[in-house]
């Protein structure tokens, strides 16, 4: 893991953290994105498929006002393969990912056209959030340029975000979090050195499946949603140190 995108990280959520207005949370967040080509965001819930009128989820519109008339007005909504592929996966995905060859035709409209306002590629990172339905923190530009090691910091900052603007996480942390334990505080500054798990489970003379236990452990207790929000989670509560 990169320190200095760890780094950088654990200041953005802090910034966001820290920001008392809608508008001050959605400025440091663009800030964070605009670096990747990330230009234009949707942050949003995601009812039942055909609700005609999912749009009272949306967080926050961040899409190019001539693109939201355009696809409220097609009713995109219902096509969009991005919202179906949100619905049924927690992991985040760039639209380029996307099986063409098992878009409809429409699904295939919805992206072309998105294409022609500026939006021809992007991420989805959904939200599922417990006792709630799923959600989505969905960012593009007209090119983007992110790495394979730039996802899970990027989906890190879109879960906070979301959770910030939704009024789940106020705190940054919750209330009746149990502490982690020691060898939990060393397996997750190993993985905030940069260690793969196997390199982790070599390192503490454990096998894989314990390393993999424990990351799940840590992320229960914090509720996080990978190892790159655990960390940032833990560094602020003061439990590691990098």
């Amino acid at each position: 893991m990169e320190i200095d995108s760890l780094v950088g990280l654990f200041a953005a959520i802090s910034r966001i953290d820290a920001a008392c207005s809608v508008d001050d949370i959605l400025q440091e967040f663009r800030s964070a994105i605009e670096r990747y080509g990330l230009r234009y965001f949707l942050i949003t819930g995601l009812p039942v498929p055909h609700d005609t009128d999912w749009s009272r989820q949306i967080l926050v519109d961040g899409w190019p006002p001539e693109w939201y008339l355009r696809y409220m007005s097609e009713d995109y909504f219902s096509h969009d393969p991005c919202v179906a592929q949100c619905r049924h996966s927690p992991k985040p995905f760039l639209w380029d990912e996307l099986p063409p060859a098992k878009l409809s035709a429409r699904a295939k409209l919805v992206m072309d056209e998105a294409a022609d306002f500026g939006m021809g590629q992007g991420l989805c990172v959904p939200v599922h959030v417990p006792l709630a339905g799923p959600g989505v923190v969905t960012a593009a530009g007209d090119r983007i340029e992110i790495a394979p090691s730039d996802v899970p910091f990027i989906e890190t900052l879109c879960v906070h975000t979301f959770r910030r603007l939704s009024g789940l996480e106020q705190s940054g942390q919750a209330v009746d979090a149990a502490p982690l334990t020691p060898r939990e505080r060393e397996l997750l500054e190993w993985s905030a050195e940069g260690k793969s798990n196997e390199d982790i489970a070599c390192i503490l003379g454990v096998t894989r499946n314990t390393v993999e236990s424990h990351q799940r452990n840590i992320r229960g207790k914090l509720d996080a949603a990978n190892v790159s929000h655990a960390i940032v989670k833990a560094l602020r509560r003061q439990e590691i140190q990098i």
